[in-house]
């Protein structure tokens, strides 16, 4: 049964790992995670976290920027910003993160057979079935990357906010979204369990870039031709709590279920 209520997720969480009382080794094979959804849900778009200790727990993942400028990929150890104009940017380590989620990625398994899926509800999917095949435990944390040939890619970005912060579902609402037809490039998605529901996203959650580094964004849709898939099995966790001005005065066990299925997918 899906749990919708912060409060049990959160102890599962605090007990994998208390915030500031550990120290992850040296590449290390879990979750590093920057503030929480329901945080980022509320209006918390304060940056907590720089770039640089970003890289330092993990090479791969998504999130966002400061202000809420922009969607994030993380790919290969280079963090990459999609502004709302559609370009691209190489983010330095002084810039700062509200919310992330990046680890070390190792190709656990690999599914090179991904031909012909039409959307992204069969990406999904076929995530799944990879996992469930080989795996067979959604009890557990993912990461996967897909390098692929697309017919069609549907992206946007968030432009970036001024204080007082309205709530992202708000925002969602009207971020800029582009399209493009016959382009490479690489799907960096996350995949989270049902348990930490308001901690981050139940489900994938997927960003893309091209292959040149010239596009990308928050991923809407896709029409996948052909692609090579890995996928990290994750078992670890680590949280990091903001120090914004907001933060203290959010009401995180609210139950935003609807708003965030809201935000993550179509207009």
């Amino acid at each position: 049964m899906k749990l919708r209520n912060l409060g049990v997720g959160m102890l599962i969480v605090l007990a994998m790992v208390l915030s500031g009382c550990h120290t992850l080794p040296e590449r290390s094979d879990a979750i590093y995670q920057v503030s929480l959804l329901n945080a980022l849900m509320l209006g918390d778009y304060e940056g907590s976290v720089s770039i640089g200790t970003l890289l330092e727990y993990g090479d791969t993942g998504l999130g966002t920027f400061d202000r809420l400028d922009g969607e994030m990929v993380v790919l290969d150890g280079i963090v990459y910003q999609i502004k709302s104009d559609g370009n691209v940017y190489v983010k330095g380590p002084s810039d700062l993160t509200p919310f992330a989620a990046v680890t070390f990625f190792d190709y656990e398994f690999q599914d090179k057979t991904l031909v012909g899926m039409n959307d992204i509800g069969s990406l999904k999917s076929h995530l799944d079935e990879v996992i469930l095949q080989v795996q067979g435990d959604f009890n557990r944390f993912y990461v996967a990357k897909l390098e692929g040939d697309f017919a069609m890619v549907h992206v946007r970005s968030v432009p970036p906010q001024d204080k007082p912060f309205r709530p992202l579902a708000e925002i969602a609402k009207t971020q800029p979204e582009f399209h493009y037809k016959n382009i490479q490039g690489t799907i960096i998605a996350l995949r989270c369990p049902d348990y930490v529901e308001g901690i981050n996203l139940p489900g994938w959650h997927l960003h893309f870039l091209s292959t040149d580094k010239t596009k990308g964004g928050h991923l809407l849709d896709a029409k996948l031709i052909s692609g090579t898939l890995g996928i990290d099995m994750i078992d670890e966790f680590q949280l990091i709590l903001p120090h914004s001005e907001l933060f203290p005065d959010l009401t995180l066990h609210t139950n935003l279920s609807t708003a965030t299925t809201a935000v993550e997918g179509k207009k």
